[in-house]
Parts: C-alpha cells; structure tokens; sequence
C-alpha cells in the first residue's frame, strides 16, 4: 500500500525511529476511519434488506394477545421498509379467511386509511351496538269524561238504651242499682271514647199517682243516669235531660206488667 505524500518520502538523518513511530500511528487512524465507514455503510444496507423475507413482498409478524376486556385478538406488524403499510392489512385478512378483519386499535398509521404498519384486530363481526326498544306511550284517557259522583256515606243511626225500673232502681227511688250501673258502664265502654254529637236522657213513670210527683221522679231518675255517664267519661257536644212522667207510655197502664214497662229511663246516643 502507498503511503499519502503527508508522510514524507524518507526520515531526516538521525530521526528514523521517531518517522517510523509516527507513522505507523497515522496508519492506524486511518485504517480505523476506514473501517468505521465501511460498517456504518453495512449496516444501512443490513437494515434496508431486513424487512422482506424474500423478493416478493415484506416479513410479518402476528401474535395472538388478549385485549383488556378478555376479547382474544392478534397484533399483525410489517417490518418492511420500502413496502406499503397495506401489505399488513393483507395478511390480516389472510389470517381471517372468510371472516371480516375487525380492526381494534391502530398503534401506527400512514395517511392513507386501512393502511396501517401495525394493527390489532380480531376476526369477528364489529359488535352492533342495541337499539333501544321503542316506547309505546300509554294510551291517553277520554277528555271530559264524566266521573261517577261518590256514594254518600250514610250516616250512622242513633243507638237507644232502656233501663227499666224492676231492674235498675228501687221503688220510688232515684238510686241506681248495681245492675244499673254495669249497664252504663258498658255503654261508655263501647264508646271508646268517642265524642257523641248529643246525649239525651228522658225519664218516664207509670199512671199511677199525681201527675207533678211522678214528672220529678221521672226527671231525678234521669238526672241519676247522665250523672253517671258524665263522670264515667261519656264525651258529647251536648246533654240534655228531662222527665215526662206518664206521658209517651210504650205499654198499658190498665195491668201491672204495662205499667212496669212504661216506668222507664230511656238513653239516646246521637253520633
């Protein structure tokens, strides 16, 4: 090999050690420059020839994957340099045969759509989203139909006790008796305390002696009932009491059971 002229064709008297020393150093930095060029311009061809696995067309790569959702899917890569990013979908679709390539995601794309280098897809028919099911309104109600008036309720009827005298008080007396008295205490139990609208208390007496007497024996045995009442918790808006005497009898004062029958305290509960 020629050395360059920067050399210098022969050493000066006395300096051949020191002109071979530096020129075996200049050697040896070319040689490296050289070298370094060489493999650069190997490596350049190296990466332009890597992507095709023959003349024919570039190299691919697909691998099954699995998506985030579970779905089973493929990742389809084109190594190819100088060859379209088309070539990938390409083998997509071989990989799919008669099924439609459904891309899924693209990692890197040309300009040009369904040309991509690098494709995820799966082999399936893309997922139609549900239409909702239409809504049938509900059917409108007649305008200005007659509604049925409400039944009135009917209102409750008075209740009505007879407390007689055989049973309820002593002869010619005002006094309760015992049994007079669990009568009474019934009917307020009844009530449950419940507010009455009014409460009437009518006393009665046979014919038998002077009218006045028997109107205030008739009128203290009916004071006596509603007395009783009150203080047992009978509730109403209003009380009134009076006695008839002989008047209104509900029997003949010509025997002795009529006459019984008509002497009488009567009670009537207005709700």
């Amino acid at each position: 090999m020629n050395l360059p002229a920067a050399f210098g064709n022969a050493p000066r008297p006395g300096n051949e050690a020191r002109f071979q020393r530096l020129r075996a150093f200049k050697l040896t930095r070319m040689y490296t420059k050289l070298l370094t060029k060489t493999l650069a311009v190997s490596l350049i061809a190296a990466a332009a020839l890597a992507g095709c696995s023959s003349t024919s067309g570039p190299a691919f790569n697909i691998s099954q994957i699995q998506t985030s959702d579970g779905q089973k899917a493929y990742r389809a890569e084109c190594y190819g340099v100088f060859e379209k990013g088309s070539a990938c979908m390409t083998a997509a679709q071989k990989m799919c045969g008669n099924q439609p390539v459904n891309v899924l995601q693209t990692l890197v794309g040309t300009q040009v759509p369904n040309d991509p280098r690098s494709v995820i897809f799966n082999c399936a028919t893309p997922v139609q989203q549900a239409q909702p099911a239409p809504v049938t309104p509900a059917p409108a109600a007649p305008a200005n139909e007659p509604q049925p008036a409400p039944a009135k309720a009917m209102a409750p009827a008075p209740r009505k006790v007879l407390l007689d005298e055989k049973t309820n008080f002593a002869f010619d007396s005002a006094v309760l008796t015992p049994k007079a008295k669990g009568i009474l205490n019934q009917l307020v139990a009844e009530s449950q305390g419940a507010n009455f609208a009014s409460v009437t208390v009518e006393g009665y007496t046979d014919s038998t002696g002077p009218d006045a007497y028997n109107v205030g024996l008739s009128k203290r045995r009916a004071q006596a009932v509603l007395t009783y009442l009150k203080e047992r918790g009978l509730h109403a808006d209003k009380y009134s009491l009076k006695g008839f005497g002989k008047t209104n009898p509900i029997a003949s004062n010509a025997t002795d059971v009529g006459r019984a029958e008509n002497r009488r305290v009567e009670v009537t509960l207005m709700p």
